[in-house]
């Protein structure tokens, strides 16, 4: 979700994180892929331009994560998992950013 887009100004400049909850882009993602849920578990992944993540996603990212410290064995797996994400963010918005500059 673009916390900065022009649609969003009100509702990001009301509360951190509510561009993700108060568009309820996970709702949205389950209506885009409802037809894989007949043969895939899905659960979707909000995750605003500024890091914060929806209201499901936190708590389904700490399970996933947890998951992978019990594979692994490793205790800082959960960590790179969310430092994974966050480094795709800040791509994203480079990416963003460079689209829209002038070089």
């Amino acid at each position: 979700m673009d916390t900065f887009a022009e649609s969003h100004y009100i509702v990001s400049a009301a509360t951190p994180g509510s561009v993700a909850t108060v568009t309820d882009a996970e709702t949205d993602k389950f209506r885009k892929y409802n037809d894989l849920l007949d043969n895939y578990y899905f659960h979707p992944i909000a995750i605003e331009t500024t890091g914060v993540y929806g209201k499901s996603t936190a708590p389904f990212l700490s399970c996933f994560a947890k998951k992978f410290v019990d594979i692994s064995g490793d205790p800082r797996e959960g960590q790179w998992l969310h430092q994974r994400l966050s480094l795709a963010v800040v791509r994203e918005n480079t990416a963003s950013i460079l689209a829209c500059v002038q070089v």
